[in-house]
């Protein structure tokens, strides 16, 4: 966090810095010329106004670390999103996932899964890529 000036960007501990040395000029200035229950009052000012940025600062770190979090989970699940289309591509895959959505039964599932088998058997048998094939056709 910093201040633009002049083209130089100033970290949050020289700013802190900045303020304490003018924040004293100010204080003796206030002491010997208005007396000291004003110098008092401007020193109680400027520490609740350096607790005040302190805490707006972390308040705003924290915020920047939890959005970071997020976009870090955002980014996960998309891969993860990815990872099962891919997945689904895959016929087995396909099957699996019908028979664990309750589509097909037991008995079903077994059946089409030794159709695939033997079909891939019959391919590989021929000499063919069996990554193009389909398990069934699309209703």
């Amino acid at each position: 966090m910093g201040s633009e000036s002049g083209g130089r960007s100033y970290t949050l501990t020289e700013i802190f810095a900045i303020k304490f040395v003018l924040a004293d000029v100010v204080i003796i200035a206030a002491l010997l010329l208005a007396g000291p229950l004003w110098a008092l009052g401007l020193t109680a000012l400027f520490v609740a106004s350096t607790f005040l940025i302190w805490y707006l600062t972390r308040r705003s770190e924290r915020a920047d670390a939890d959005r970071a979090v997020e976009r870090e989970r955002e980014r996960d699940a998309a891969e993860a999103a990815s990872e099962r289309t891919a997945d689904a591509s895959d016929p087995v895959t396909r099957l699996q996932e019908r028979y664990a959505d309750g589509e097909l039964s037991e008995a079903e599932f077994e059946a089409k899964l030794d159709r695939l088998i033997e079909s891939n058997e019959r391919a590989d048998t021929a000499g063919l890529e069996t990554e193009e094939l389909e398990l069934e056709r699309s209703q």
